[in-house]
């Protein structure tokens, strides 16, 4: 990695330890870093921006703080994924949510079989003991980057009515609207903190067992009845939630 600076040194008024942040974010937003990549060891940066182990530690907490880099205990220093800002206080849909701020967003159709619903998704949809779903199963992509592990549960006989639809091309709020007629005007959402097991952290491109994000959410019509439970695995470092507050008695 090349240094910023005569002879591989930082000077000027700027603490160098924000040259040093600089020249990496730089390499990072031109795509020369990709996400995922991982940085050299920091006594290798540390030598090749000629600085010491501190100052570099210093560059390195700053880009960490931005959310572009993260640090995995044993492992290394790697380029943080696209993470996503997250109002959970908003009935939004994922992937519109990420288009309308302009990322590139794509959506990987992973299968749609039938199954026996589990305990949850069975008192969701209010379905009797043993009974059978869609499961609607998807990969969520921002900049071909895995960001989300999404399963969508239809009963039946609805279940049987979305299948026949282009389910790779066509989203299911669409299809569930115009083809079909349900229009969803509420949800219920639970967003719990897991680790990925291993099928889910094979498709998320993790490791088993690093931390993420659960969200549980049931979908209902105009008339109240569930339609969908999703079912949505986010990697802790792709993810934040944010809230908008306002405090009683505040005058500005």
């Amino acid at each position: 990695m090349n240094g910023v600076g005569t002879n591989g040194k930082l000077n000027g008024r700027v603490p160098r330890y924000h040259r040093i942040a600089e020249a990496l974010r730089e390499r990072i937003q031109d795509g020369e870093l990709p996400p995922g990549a991982r940085l050299d060891n920091q006594r290798q940066l540390a030598r090749s921006f000629g600085v010491t182990l501190m100052t570099l530690r210093q560059a390195l907490e700053l880009l960490e703080r931005e959310h572009l880099i993260t640090r995995r205990h044993g492992l290394g220093t790697f380029v943080a994924a696209p993470s996503i800002d997250y109002d959970i206080l908003q009935l939004r849909r994922f992937a519109g949510d990420l288009t309308a701020k302009g990322e590139h967003v794509a959506t990987r159709l992973l299968g749609t079989p039938f199954a026996v619903a589990d305990r949850r998704v069975a008192e969701a949809l209010k379905l009797p003991a043993r009974g059978r779903v869609l499961v609607l199963e998807r990969l969520r992509l921002v900049d071909d980057h895995p960001m989300s592990l999404q399963r969508s549960f239809l009963p039946l006989p609805l279940g049987d009515e979305v299948v026949r639809a282009d389910l790779a091309s066509t989203p299911l709020h669409q299809v569930l609207e115009f083809k079909l007629g349900v229009v969803i005007t509420r949800a219920r959402e639970t967003v719990s903190a897991v680790r990925l097991g291993r099928r889910e952290a094979r498709e998320l491109g993790c490791r088993a067992g690093e931390p993420a994000f659960e969200s549980e959410r049931i979908s209902y019509d105009a008339g109240g009845a569930p339609v969908v439970f999703d079912r949505v695995f986010i990697p802790g470092d792709r993810f934040r939630i944010t809230r908008e507050l306002h405090y009683e008695g505040a005058t500005s």
